[in-house]
């Protein structure tokens, strides 16, 4: 049916026209009967993460539940909760960023926001707090490329250690890793309800240590 992988940060999640690395498609490929589900050079995939963030990832294993979950993650019936901490704080204590995203107008790499972007919709809630750093619980509405990391640093508060969005480097951190986890996903697939959730990583609390 389906496989939930929790996915190391610096991982690829599918090969793209720039490299030629190990992605987690090319484990599912070696592991499961997967060579017709879905499109070439993406069998198995019906969402992403970055490669810098972590956590939670479903990846179909048969055509049917493919085509059911893509349908339900166009639909936006697929919960979706991630861990992040920011630098500084935001404003309020929790909130809705409701502000579209287009193309960066100065890097291919990034999103902004935008006027005339596409519709993208975050919400958080504050865990916990340091003098530097806010650890935030955040559910995403909408599943727009990079959009929590966009967001973060339109409200001044850019993901620790993203530096491709504003935020300083974190010495402690490597580079292809930022203070950003998938830690819970539910959905429902044929009459059945599936949750799966993991702690956040071990370098979560060091940060909010420091």
């Amino acid at each position: 049916m389906f496989v939930i992988l929790n996915k190391p940060h610096g991982l690829l999640v599918h090969p793209t026209d720039s490299s030629d690395e190990y992605t987690l498609r090319d484990f599912l490929i070696e592991n499961f009967n997967i060579s017709e589900v879905g499109e070439y050079k993406r069998e198995g995939i019906v969402h992403r993460l970055d490669r810098v963030t972590s956590g939670l990832i479903v990846c179909p294993i048969n055509t049917d539940v493919f085509n059911q979950l893509q349908e339900d993650f166009k639909k936006r019936k697929i919960i979706k909760k991630y861990k992040a901490i920011v630098q500084g704080s935001p404003r309020s204590k929790s909130g809705e960023i409701n502000l579209p995203l287009i193309h960066s107008q100065n890097s291919r790499r990034k999103r902004e926001v935008g006027k005339n972007g596409r519709e993208a919709i975050t919400k958080y809630n504050t865990i916990s707090k340091t003098d530097s750093y806010t650890l935030l619980d955040i559910d995403l509405i909408t599943g727009r490329n990079h959009q929590i990391r966009a967001h973060f640093e339109y409200l001044k508060t850019p993901i620790v250690n993203d530096i491709l969005y504003g935020a300083k480097k974190v010495s402690e951190l490597n580079q292809n890793t930022i203070c950003l986890q998938s830690y819970n996903i539910e959905f429902k697939l044929f009459d059945k309800d599936y949750k799966f959730s993991i702690n956040e990583p071990d370098y979560f609390t060091s940060i909010m240590n420091m």
